[in-house]
């Protein structure tokens, strides 16, 4: 019900990547911003499990079972679940700073306007991705950014947040393509927002100074080995090409990222 663990790597890749754009040091800090993300996280989809649960009883969706309108889970779990994990999102924030409780509140109000039945933005074509949302990915990493004590500028800021959202922009496109086939997104947009992704990458990569490129090298190889290996098992059809290698990518980039903050920790200590 709340989209964990198949959630896990896009939370973690949000927030991994805003700590080290931040440049926390405090690990602390990184806990607090990473346990409310997943809260927050774990609100969302139950918040959207309550609203849809009435139609899925009678059309269910296949790519993402309700288990409130299965039955799997009552509704009085459900809403304690949403209660307990929002106010789990919420505490940490007070523990960090303003902006963090600002940016909350925020994505609270989004997700009712996304997922609330008298206003469902989440009809809306841009906002109607999976559980990769990229407002979603925004917030967690904006969040995690803001942990740390000394804000990035402007510049440091910008081109990092373009990055993950038009990341998780091409990652939702694909999937929506995977998933209907005659519902094609436009080749422009496609090769727009991959150009966007690789430009903005590489200037992400090139302000965080002190991230050493060996960190680089490692997701690579971590991505390819898995794309080697998902092919090596594969027995059926082959899936959509482009939305396994873009999971690859964010599960190699948290273990990536995961690896440079235990040196880094090793290293203060």
């Amino acid at each position: 019900m709340f989209g964990l663990p198949a959630g896990l790597s896009f939370v973690l890749f949000c927030s991994l990547l805003g700590s080290l754009v931040g440049d926390t040091t405090l690990y602390h800090t990184i806990a607090l911003s990473l346990t409310s993300n997943l809260a927050f996280f774990a609100f969302t989809q139950a918040y959207k499990h309550l609203s849809y649960a009435p139609e899925d009883m009678f059309s269910p969706t296949r790519d993402e079972p309700n288990p409130i309108s299965l039955g799997q889970v009552s509704l009085l779990n459900a809403r304690i679940g949403l209660y307990l994990s929002l106010v789990i999102a919420l505490v940490s924030p007070f523990a960090l700073n303003r902006v963090n409780v600002i940016l909350l509140v925020v994505a609270v109000i989004f997700t009712v306007a996304l997922y609330h039945p008298n206003i469902r933005f989440s009809n809306r074509v841009m906002l109607s991705l999976s559980q990769r949302n990229f407002f979603l990915s925004a917030f967690f990493f904006l969040n995690s950014i803001w942990a740390g004590l000394q804000p990035p500028s402007v510049i440091e800021l910008f081109f990092p947040l373009l990055f993950i959202t038009s990341f998780y922009l091409l990652f939702g496109f694909e999937e929506a393509r995977t998933a209907s086939p005659q519902q094609q997104t436009t080749q422009f947009w496609l090769t727009l927002i991959s150009s966007i992704l690789i430009i903005s990458g590489g200037i992400t990569f090139l302000l965080l100074g002190p991230v050493p490129y060996w960190i680089i090298a490692l997701w690579l190889m971590l991505a390819a080995i898995q794309l080697i290996f998902a092919r090596s098992v594969q027995t059926g059809p082959i899936p959509s090409k482009h939305p396994l290698r873009l999971k690859a990518l964010e599960i190699a980039g948290v273990v990536s990222f995961l690896v440079y903050l235990i040196f880094r920790f090793i290293n203060l200590n």
